[in-house]
């Protein structure tokens, strides 16, 4: 039996509650057994004190969505693609404090179910690794001539489909695999590529929630949101761009109770706001290089397509605000591990982007923490309360005066167990 206690920080604990001075933890084999005040909670005896004055403590990040092992040395392509990218991408979420990642739709060859499973048996029990979750590889309409509307990565893995019955059987066929959940895009890339109609969409949800998996719909267009929520969609992949979430649509997802992940960091590069590539927390991890790659990336495709990326932006951000007001169950969805998206980093920087939208501090770190925790059935992570796991963030500055204080990294403890963060970043510094 070990024994830890954790003294005289400021806490957070991602259930919405206001932050507590002075604060006590106490973790037991790598759960946590109390946690409050100094005041309530009294320093057990024995064990071993560990004192984080001056230092703030919130749950390690939780993200739903992103895309994993494509992204290398500043280029994502699927020749990057392997079991070891995949691994050294879990090291790099657990580096930056995000404990949990659910990759969305664009497996190959099984790689991420495999290791997923292997950590579930207890084979692969590195706490190094962020817990890994997957849907396996989704599914997407054909367009005759061309490549489909998948990810321009992953195109490739995608599962085809053309009909509600060949749908239906593709579900089936990839629930077998017992992926987490059943993924599918319905975007037609700004009029170059088909998209589902609402019959397949329909489909597709239906047969996912007959074989016990939620659907996730990656969607672009308002009436395209709106159809596969009235279908039964459990959630869709990014907020509704130009020209933004209606009130019907608020009320499909209320009624529903369906959840949007928000994605906006990833399109702020687009319209020149490329400083955070300087970031010294991006640059523990990311040559310069491969950052000026990235750079000269997100400027390459922002003139490729016809689109007022600022106000795009402005869209998203007033779109947070309209479903976080109304009470939508809005959740933090980096869309790691595409283009700009650095594995680890991009969830700070989402978090970052839906506090600068307007929403308060303490309700996105829930949005990051407690819900999506929640949402992948993780009912012992998520906050730091008395029964849950000792999933810590432990920062050198408070988050509630600046979200970006979040990529103040002092520790990360997984499990209870601290991560030597230098011995990790040794291999990504060249």
């Amino acid at each position: 039996m070990s024994l830890t206690y954790y003294t005289g920080c400021r806490l957070i604990t991602g259930d919405g509650g206001a932050p507590l001075d002075d604060a006590v933890i106490a973790v037991r084999d790598g759960i946590i057994e109390s946690a409050g005040p100094a005041r309530d909670v009294p320093v057990p005896e024995g064990g071993k004190r560990v004192d984080l004055s001056g230092k703030t403590v919130m749950p390690t990040i939780v993200n739903p969505h992103g895309h994993i092992g494509y992204l290398k040395d500043g280029e994502t392509h699927p020749r990057n693609y392997s079991r070891e990218n995949v691994l050294d991408h879990l090291r790099r979420l657990t580096y930056y404090g995000v404990s949990v990642f659910q990759s969305l739709g664009t497996d190959r060859d099984g790689t991420e179910l495999a290791i997923r499973d292997a950590q579930r048996s207890g084979e692969l029990a590195d706490p190094e690794l962020a817990l890994l979750l997957s849907a396996g590889s989704g599914l997407v309409a054909p367009t005759p001539g061309s490549e489909n509307a998948g990810p321009f990565f992953a195109t490739d893995v995608l599962h085809e489909v053309t009909g509600p019955e060949q749908a239906r059987r593709t579900v089936r066929e990839l629930a077998a695999q017992k992926p987490d959940v059943i993924k599918f895009w319905v975007d037609d890339r700004w009029g170059q590529k088909s998209k589902f109609g609402p019959e397949i969409s329909a489909a597709i949800i239906a047969e996912a929630h007959a074989q016990g998996l939620r659907a996730i719909a990656h969607i672009f267009d308002l009436e395209d949101a709106k159809a596969v929520v009235r279908a039964g969609a459990d959630g869709i992949a990014h907020m509704v761009r130009e020209p933004g979430p209606d009130q019907e649509l608020i009320d499909l997802l209320l009624e529903h109770d369906a959840f949007v992940f928000t994605s906006m960091s990833i399109q702020k590069g687009f319209f020149g706001d490329t400083a955070w590539l300087d970031d010294p927390a991006l640059a523990e991890t990311v040559l310069p290089a491969h950052r000026a790659a990235v750079r000269a990336q997100l400027q390459a495709f922002a003139a490729s397509v016809d689109t007022d990326w600022r106000k795009a932006y402005e869209i998203l951000e007033s779109g947070l605000r309209l479903l976080a007001e109304n009470g939508v169950r809005v959740l933090l969805s980096a869309d790691s591990g595409v283009g700009s998206q650095f594995i680890g980093f991009a969830e700070h920087l989402e978090l970052e982007a839906m506090v600068r939208a307007g929403m308060p501090a303490l309700a996105a770190i829930r949005a990051a923490t407690l819900l999506p925790a929640q949402l992948l059935g993780l009912a012992d992570r998520g906050s730091i309360t008395p029964g849950k796991r000792a999933d810590l963030l432990v920062l050198d500055a408070d988050p509630l005066e600046d979200i970006a204080h979040t990529r103040r990294i002092s520790q990360v403890i997984i499990g209870g167990v601290p991560i030597d963060r230098p011995a990790l970043r040794a291999p990504w510094e060249g």
